[in-house]
Formats: C-alpha cells, sequence, structure tokens
C-alpha cells in the first residue's frame, strides 16, 4: 500500500473555525467550481500570485501548528519554483547557487544557510528568518525524536534546587 503524502492546508478553506470540512459535501464541491470558474478568468500573474499566497500558507500553517511530519524548507521552495513556471536549473543560475546544492536542499538532503534564506526571501517576499525557522523546527523536531531527551526541567524544579544548595551552604 502506497503511502498517501500529506499536505498542509493543500488547496484548503481557511477561517472557518471549524477542524474539519467534509469534502464530499455538495456546498463544498459547489464552492470548489466557483472557485475554480473564479480562477479561470483571473490573468495568469493572478493565478501565480495565488498559487504563491497558498504555499505561504501551507508555510506559516506548517510552522505555527504541531505536526508529526518533517518538512524541509526547499519543499516549499520547490513548490514556488513551480507555481512561477521557472526551471530548478534557470533558478540556481539566477541565485547564483550551485545547481546540485539547490537539488539537496530542495529534497532536505541539505540545510538552508542564511545566504541562500537571503535570497529566496528576497525573490519570493518571505522574511529569510522564516526559511530558517523551518530549519529549527525540523532539527528541534528530529532531535527531541530520536534523542528523547531525560529530564523534567522547569522553572519551579530551578527555583527549588537552587533554594536547597543555598541552604546547604549556610
Amino acid at each position: 500500500m502506497k503511502k498517501q503524502q500529506k499536505f498542509i492546508n493543500e488547496g484548503g478553506v481557511n477561517g472557518l473555525g471549524v477542524a474539519l470540512v467534509n469534502q464530499n459535501a455538495e456546498s463544498f464541491k459547489q464552492l470548489k467550481q466557483m472557485i475554480s470558474a473564479h480562477s479561470q478568468g483571473q490573468s495568469e500573474a493572478r493565478r501565480t500570485e495565488n498559487a504563491l499566497l497558498s504555499i505561504r500558507f501551507q508555510l506559516e500553517t506548517y510552522l505555527n501548528e504541531e505536526s508529526e511530519e518533517i518538512i524541509p524548507p526547499g519543499t516549499f521552495i520547490e513548490k514556488m519554483i513551480v507555481a512561477i513556471g521557472v526551471t530548478k536549473a534557470r533558478f540556481s543560475k539566477y541565485i547564483d547557487y550551485d545547481y546540485s546544492n539547490l537539488i539537496a536542499v530542495l529534497k532536505g538532503r541539505r540545510k538552508m544557510n542564511p545566504d541562500l534564506a537571503i535570497k529566496i526571501g528576497n525573490i519570493f517576499g518571505i522574511n529569510p528568518v522564516v526559511w530558517l525557522h523551518v530549519e529549527s523546527k525540523n532539527e528541534l523536531s528530529k532531535y527531541i525524536r530520536e534523542e528523547k531527551p531525560e529530564g523534567n526541567y522547569n522553572l519551579a524544579g530551578l527555583i527549588n534546587y537552587t533554594r536547597r544548595k543555598t541552604r546547604q551552604h549556610h
């Protein structure tokens, strides 16, 4: 059985205040048809802008919600490159970044670095910190999943520990 890839807010409906949307409901199908019909009347530039906005929502949703899945920043970048209709080779030349290194970033085999985050941020209008934040979130998630940090560290525990040590020295 092939594992189905999960998409964060892929074509989803935002702002309803409802966790699940019944995609088989007649009202949902009608809404989808209306949106599709409206989209066909838009210019290519507007459709591209909407596609980039959708990817940006997916990126922000990923950052702001807990997820078992780890999505490398390159996944979002690749979707954006596809949305604007530019080849990966031309994109890598434009940003003066080795093609094989770009592919490694897109596939999650190489980490995002500040230079690349700035270039990508400038092109797509997304703060470079966001790209680095995705990388940091992923690293922390992997660490917690693999290392299982021991101990129950918290502020109250630190204060109690410090008070006990202070009393011992008096």
